[in-house]
């Protein structure tokens, strides 16, 4: 039998982070939406919707708001390639941006479950709770694994972006330069 001011204790505890939770799920909830014009807005709203069936809205919005890849007639393969591939990666990142908002949801949901089972759980139950948490965090770092790679493959982007414009810009340097030497070269 475990001791009466043990049991009372792990029930304080058990509805102090009660309360916590609750205040987390406030402070989650509070809303962030600061566009003010209406294409900005709608995709905002998307973006911050917390709903996984929302998801495929972000391409419209994203294209309403950025514009869709530029015509073969007006801009290099190279060039139309570059922006398809970081529209792609901007749609991927706010696609799984609101896929995790709604996994944090659920998480807070199973933490105030698996509280609510503390607070009535009967004495020798704590390895089976312990278990049930031990398996939500598990999942939780998995999800964290995700938004990480998802950040990583936005960085890359961005790198790689960078990286082709400087090779543009040497490019069209070296044929500015060939161009300049030419035209000074027929002038003699």
């Amino acid at each position: 039998m475990f001791p009466v001011s043990a049991i009372n204790q792990a029930h304080g505890l058990a509805s102090q982070f009660q309360g916590r939770l609750t205040q987390m799920q406030q402070i989650f909830q509070l809303s962030v939406a600061s566009a003010t014009l209406p294409t900005p807005q709608q995709l905002e709203k998307t973006l911050l919707s917390r709903n996984p069936s929302s998801v495929p809205q972000i391409s419209s919005n994203y294209n309403a708001l950025y514009g869709a890849v530029m015509p073969a007639t007006d801009a290099p393969q190279r060039v139309r390639d570059l922006v398809d591939i970081a529209d792609a990666e901007a749609q991927a990142a706010m696609k799984k941006a609101i896929e995790i908002d709604a996994l944090a949801d659920l998480e807070l949901q199973a933490a105030q479950q698996m509280n609510q089972q503390l607070q009535t759980a009967a004495p020798g139950s704590a390895a089976i709770l312990d278990a049930q948490a031990s398996a939500w965090l598990v999942r939780a770092n998995a999800y964290t694994q995700s938004a990480i790679a998802e950040l990583v493959r936005v960085r890359s982007i961005d790198l790689a972006g960078r990286g082709a414009q400087l090779k543009f810009s040497t490019a069209h340097t070296t044929t500015l330069q060939s161009t300049g030497s030419e035209m000074l070269q027929g002038a003699h």
